[in-house]
């Protein structure tokens, strides 16, 4: 991890800050871009979270690191061997969160890989509304094949966020998706389900994507026993 952070890091402030939520160490590499009360932030996550669901984060740094700029593509927040990586370009605390959440799902999805994803319910409902959604949007710019993979491709993404928008897409899916990132792949559908479940309107969550809550909601409830 540390080789990692050595060749991945941009920037370093060296009068780095250190933080804590729920036991594990949150290192602040750079300043944020904006006015963000961190530990506002951090006080709700350990409000949020279930201590077991942070098993596989070691440490949590904000940094800037070059993963956040690949495939044509910009994020805000990376999960990787044991250390979600935050970047310092965030809009407020809702903002932040949102992506502490989101990447939060992400390392402990393989934890649950057999209850989540192996019984091929969730690619199911996944890949039912990207079909319907194919059929929905003006000018489709990829074949309905790329809609029918449920892995993330770079293509795909730029498809979404450059040539549709997701302005336009948040209207045109708003009764499939949850949220325009949802549509992204699998994975982003599963991470975004749970960061909504936490976060967002779970009524609507339920309404749209019954078999994502429902799994979301038992691992949440009983995940010592899945």
């Amino acid at each position: 991890m540390m080789k990692y952070i050595q060749n991945s890091v941009l920037s370093f402030n060296e009068s780095k800050k250190e933080y804590n939520v729920l036991g594990i160490p949150v290192y602040l590499l750079v300043p944020f871009t904006k006015k963000i009360n961190f530990n506002l932030v951090l006080q709700q996550v350990e409000k949020l979270i279930p201590r077991h669901l942070l098993r596989n984060v070691e440490i949590i740094y904000v940094a800037n690191i070059k993963d956040f700029n690949k495939d044509n593509s910009e994020f805000n927040a990376l999960y990787k061997d044991g250390a979600i990586y935050l970047s310092p370009e965030q809009d407020n605390e809702k903002d932040l969160l949102d992506d502490i959440i989101h990447e939060i799902a992400h390392s402990f999805e393989k934890d649950y890989q057999e209850f989540i994803f192996e019984d091929g319910s969730l690619e199911s409902e996944f890949l039912g509304k990207r079909r319907k959604l194919y059929y929905l949007i003006d000018k489709p710019t990829v074949n309905m094949l790329v809609y029918n993979n449920p892995e993330y491709d770079a293509r795909f993404d730029y498809h979404l966020y450059n040539e549709l928008d997701y302005d336009y897409l948040r209207t045109v899916s708003s009764q499939l998706f949850y949220s325009p990132y949802a549509i992204t792949s699998l994975r982003e559908y599963w991470a975004n389900g749970f960061e909504n479940y936490l976060l967002g309107d779970k009524q609507t969550l339920r309404d749209l994507s019954p078999i994502l809550y429902n799994k979301i909601e038992t691992i949440i409830d009983n995940s010592e026993e899945i």
